[in-house]
């Protein structure tokens, strides 16, 4: 076989384990830092760029919007159980029965006057 091809093998072989070693180390670190429990579920997350986000998380049965960024996160409000009801009701209707609904009307108030 040689010199090379035993070198050559030498490097498959290292390249193999790599890869091996890395998609464990993914998959154990995936597992970590997804699994929140069955209280906690990340319900929408909104991208404000590329390293900040406003989350919807339901911890049991209370709901907060909190803003995570690179420092840290913060709880921007605690839901009451009347915007919760509402953005139940949100989630129920379409994007564009909320568009018209909230955009349509002002554009007609702004016509009428």
């Amino acid at each position: 076989m040689g010199i090379i091809g035993a070198l050559f093998f030498q490097v498959l072989l290292a390249f193999l384990l790599l890869i091996g070693f890395l998609a464990f180390v993914y998959f154990f670190v995936r597992r970590k830092t997804i699994s929140f429990g069955k209280n906690i579920r990340v319900v929408e997350r909104f991208y404000l760029d590329r390293s900040t986000s406003i989350v919807l998380v339901r911890l049991m049965d209370d709901y907060y919007f909190i803003l995570v960024t690179p420092s840290g996160a913060t709880v921007l409000k605690k839901l009451t159980e009347e915007e919760m009801g509402s953005l139940e009701q949100a989630k129920e209707s379409s994007f564009s029965e909320i568009f018209f609904k909230h955009i349509a009307r002002k554009s007609k108030k702004g016509e009428n006057q």
